[in-house]
């Protein structure tokens, strides 16, 4: 699972002294170069994303916020600007999503031009770090989460343990297996202390190959 580090725009997690990857290890964009952030106001680090296409970047739909102005940043390992900006053309929240439930938690990005793919290798930073952690079944993270009156859905995908987690900041971005991308981070209750929760990939893949089918045409 491969988040950025830092929070600098409150997320859903419940608010600790601790921010970002919790027991993971530091990495390159070499490695992830999918991983993309969101700016608020093209500057401040908000949420991570994940390119899927040239003019598409996925993340959590609770990462927006109505009348705030973004930017998406991509190609590099560090918090700051030091990679490429690319202007929005379209924020599209699934329909379903609900700021109760945060079933559907999804969101997709339409960028105003396409990305360009390129091999410039950027300078090892200690922003972007990486960590392995196990899932553990909706029954379990059910029982774990009980007790703050959360419901764990059909939706949702548990994964970490005590000192490997995901943490602020880390919100949108990409849960991985292998090559493939099965999860978006979007909850936890603190960070490294109980399992964190991800929106399962295969119970939105519809609605994401229809909206980027419909918006290509537009």
């Amino acid at each position: 699972m491969t988040m950025w580090l830092k929070m600098l725009h409150a997320c859903v997690k419940e608010i600790t002294d601790d921010v970002g990857i919790i027991g993971g290890h530091q990495i390159t964009i070499e490695s992830v170069p999918f991983m993309a952030s969101l700016r608020l106001n093209g500057t401040y680090h908000s949420c991570g994303g994940s390119i899927i296409h040239e003019r598409f970047v996925l993340t959590a739909a609770h990462c927006i916020v109505p009348n705030r102005k973004y930017k998406i940043l991509v190609g590099t390992d560090r918090i700051a600007n030091d990679g490429k900006l690319y202007d929005i053309e379209k924020i599209m929240i699934h329909k379903k999503y609900s700021n109760k439930t945060y079933n559907f938690d999804v969101c997709l990005i339409k960028l105003a031009t396409p990305l360009k793919f390129g091999r410039k290798r950027n300078p090892f930073s200690d922003h972007l770090l990486q960590v392995a952690i196990p899932t553990i079944s909706r029954l379990q993270c059910q029982d774990m989460y009980q007790r703050y009156n959360f419901s764990i859905t059909h939706q949702m995908i548990c994964a970490g343990k005590v000192g490997e987690d995901s943490c602020q900041g880390d919100s949108g971005g990409p849960l991985t297996k292998g090559n493939a991308q099965v999860g978006v981070t979007f909850f936890g209750l603190g960070c490294g202390v109980v399992p964190g929760v991800y929106v399962k990939i295969s119970t939105v893949r519809p609605w994401i190959k229809k909206t980027i089918t419909e918006n290509l045409l537009n």
